[in-house]
């Protein structure tokens, strides 16, 4: 009787075992793409290590382990090269080549830019003058790297069959990072030399053989999952027209003089392309397939196992699909299709973390934003920061985490749910809990530390501690963490509401009242002052509930520009005020109604505001009685009188620049750059285009001093309106110009919409 062939014995064994394709993997350490090769009899003569790891997750008996093995043994015998179909190596024709390529995937979508530039980097064989043949260049090498499922070997066979012209002959090797069995450098070498033809037994290991074998052939050599350089290394061809192309999760950093293509996530409408082709039409539309491809974070394993699961199920509906993968909890399991799976894809880059890298990526599910600094990942785990920046650079290096912008980190959603699922897994209860409240501890610590900079009296001043993860030496520095960071910050302050924490509200609270003037842009101002307000009530503190009310009514009216929630909030605060009896409380509350009323009542802000300058006069409080003055002239200017408004706030600036009224701090410059850019725009609201023109000079200046950029901006964008009505269009563009670059994306939708409008509108001849 014939023995029984390697991928027979293997499923039997397996599903005597009752595991799946998957189990089997979790257990053994190999794919389930390399167990499902095997089975399906692609792979004959899989390696010895390979086996012993696949007897090992299976627990095999030594009779059964022993026929495993021998099996493959005789596979091995009859296979060709590493990945080859079993043809005779004689059988070869002069010039040959074994291990083709896998099978293109037939809904590949986008990556247009990637694929052109991967394509444009191997044909790049320059040629000497006469074009008779290629100089003595080195042959181009283009290295493709991203995180697991983002279709890196996809793209390298769609490349490949795109270069067929370029490169007739084209090899496809899969080096086997994320198993337990990666190829050695001089198998790698003799896998290619059997590939390529060479009969020759000595020297197959020799890289020096296989340049001299590569160098008058055009040959593709398509490495796929290298798990280190040295494998890449040995085989790379000296000059002549044969070229490289490298997939890997790593970031094979070690390489040099290579073309580099990092994937990222598909874009929304290649996400949907990609689906669109594995469904029926009918099974969905273009809503349902936004909403599915969103769940999958436009990852292409992701988006073919969503597809695959509908397509092979047609009773299910996309509706049906998308409820499961709404659940954070359930999308990795309900991520699934037969052996695809992206728990499984994950894992084999998790598993090849050392464990302080491992822990610190469970560690990052507790990091709230999408991006992070190295000092909340320092947070989370409970590292040193130079500690955490090291295994940051481990996991950069598989995938797992991304780097952007300002020296900060991306981990994707799919990513950020495996690592939840195995810091549940990991880690006990308590000790989650503990890493989440010493986590927030310090995240809104350093809130406060950053929040104080911006006080009147600069009390940051004392907080540049260096041995903090982030020791905030100056203002700038607590601006840039306050906003990059707020993704993370802000959601602990919502848990310590919650838990009704409120003194610790109220501090990082009052801590950020004088930075929100300066980030007036951010969408959870209502919120956060909001939420003070609340703690200030329940801790039954009349002062601190007008105060915190009158921030809120702030926020309501100039960030959100709701009318009625800012005067209901700058009314309850001024009753709150009167009911402490404090007169300098008093005096602010009413100042916030006249501030609130500014605009849509006028008469009722200029007496609101002449009545809060009067208290403030009565306490001597130089921060609040040029706030009341300027309430005052911009109420003037809305009843029409512009030249009075203009002779007020001119009142204001000599306020805060004579040393017997100034106020303290940063709060005079502050005030004063408002005041200058105030007048600016009295005079535009009154059409006086060149008087506009001239104070915005003035103003921008003194706001470049405080850091206002978004005024700025709005300085620039009045300047281009009054270039533009004096019919002097080159500077109209320019100062339009500048607008577009200080908005940027920090100014709202309707500054950006004005610019953007304006630039077009000066475009036109």
């Amino acid at each position: 009787m014939a023995p029984e062939p390697l991928g027979t014995l293997l499923r039997r064994l397996r599903t005597g075992a009752d595991l799946t394709l998957e189990q089997l993997a979790e257990r053994s350490g190999v794919s389930d793409r390399a167990l499902g090769d095997i089975e399906r009899g692609a792979a004959l003569g899989p390696h010895h290590r390979t086996m012993l790891a696949i007897a090992g997750g299976l627990r095999l008996p030594e009779p059964e382990r022993s026929a495993l093995v021998a099996a493959a043994r005789a596979g091995r015998r009859r296979a060709g090269p590493r990945g080859a179909p079993p043809v005779p190596p004689d059988s070869l024709p002069d010039g040959g080549t074994h291990l083709p390529l896998p099978r293109a995937v037939a809904d590949f979508a986008g990556r247009a830019r990637e694929l052109a530039a991967l394509t444009a980097a191997l044909r790049d064989l320059e040629r000497d003058g006469d074009g008779t043949g290629p100089t003595l260049v080195p042959a181009p090498v283009v290295v493709v790297t991203g995180p697991p499922g983002y279709g890196k070997t996809s793209l390298a066979v769609q490349a490949a069959a795109l270069l067929r012209e370029t490169f007739p002959e084209q090899v496809f090797l899969d080096l086997g990072a994320m198993s337990p069995v990666t190829l050695a450098p001089g198998e790698v070498i003799a896998e290619l030399m059997g590939a390529l033809g060479s009969q020759r037994v000595e020297g197959r290991s020799d890289p020096a053989r296989l340049r001299d074998l590569l160098k008058e052939r055009r040959v593709l050599l398509i490495l796929d999952d290298a798990g280190s350089e040295a494998q890449v290394r040995a085989v790379l061809p000296g000059s002549g027209p044969a070229a490289v192309l490298v997939t890997s999760r790593r970031a094979l950093t070690g390489l040099d003089g290579v073309h580099r293509i990092h994937l990222d996530r598909l874009a929304d409408a290649d996400a949907q392309a990609m689906l669109a082709t594995i469904l029926p039409r009918w099974q969905a539309s273009a809503p349902e397939l936004a909403r599915l491809a969103q769940f999958c974070d436009g990852v292409p394993l992701a988006l073919r196992i969503a597809g695959n699961r509908l397509a092979s199920r047609r009773g299910w509906t996309v509706a049906k699909l998308t409820e499961r993968l709404a659940v954070p909890d359930r999308r990795l399991d309900a991520l699934t299709a037969g052996d695809l799976t992206i728990r499984t894809a994950v894992g084999l880059s998790y598993r090849q973390l050392g464990a302080a890298a491992q822990r610190l990526f469970r560690r990052l599910a507790l990091a709230d934003g999408r991006t992070f600094g190295p000092g909340v990942a320092a947070a989370v785990s409970g590292l040193e920061v130079w500690h955490a920046e090291d295994l940051l650079d481990e996991l950069v290096e598989l995938g797992l985490v991304q780097p952007a912008v300002g020296d900060r980190y991306l981990l994707h959603d799919l990513l950020r749910l495996y690592a939840h699922a195995e810091f549940g897994a990991q880690e006990a209860p308590a000790s989650r809990e503990q890493a989440r409240a010493v986590a927030d501890t310090w995240l809104l610590d350093t809130v406060v530390r950053a929040g104080r900079w911006f006080e009147p009296e600069i009390l940051g001043a004392g907080s540049a501690d260096l041995d903090d993860p982030v020791p905030l030496r100056c203002a700038d520095d607590a601006r840039a963490w306050l906003t990059a960071e707020a993704d993370n910050w802000f959601p602990a302050l919502q848990r310590a509401a919650r838990a009704d924490a409120h003194e610790r509200v109220i501090e990082v609270a009052e801590s950020l009242h004088w930075f929100s003037d300066l980030w007036p842009t951010w969408g959870r101002w209502h919120t956060l002052f909001g939420a003070s307000a609340e703690a200030a009530q329940s801790l039954g503190d009349e002062g601190l509930r007008a105060t915190h009310l009158g921030y809120l009514a702030w926020a309501q009216r100039r960030c959100r520009g709701d009318h009625a929630a800012a005067m209901a909030a700058a009314g309850a605060g001024l009753e709150a005020a009167r009911r402490s009896g404090d007169p300098v409380l008093t005096a602010w509350a009413q100042y916030y109604v006249a501030w609130t009323a500014r605009e849509d009542d006028p008469v009722l802000s200029l007496s609101g505001a002449a009545a809060a300058a009067g208290l403030f006069r009565q306490v001597g409080d130089r921060e609040g009685l040029p706030q009341a003055i300027m309430c005052r002239a911009i109420a003037l200017a809305r009843l029409g009188r512009a030249t009075e408004a203009v002779g007020t706030l001119r009142e204001v600036v000599d306020l805060v620049t004579d040393p017997a009224t100034r106020p303290r701090g940063q709060v005079a410059e502050f005030t004063a750059a408002q005041a200058l850019a105030a007048i600016a725009r009295v005079w535009s609201e009154h059409a006086d285009w060149r008087a506009a023109v001239g104070s915005a000079g003035p103003a921008i200046h003194a706001l470049e001093r405080v850091g206002d950029r978004n005024g700025i901006a709005r300085m620039h964008l009045l300047r281009a309106r009054g270039h533009q009505a004096l019919g002097e269009r080159g500077a109209a563009l320019a100062a339009a110009e500048s607008a577009s670059r200080g908005f940027g994306d920090s100014g709202n939708q309707v500054d950006r919409l004005e610019v953007r409008d304006l630039l077009v509108e000066l475009a036109r001849p």
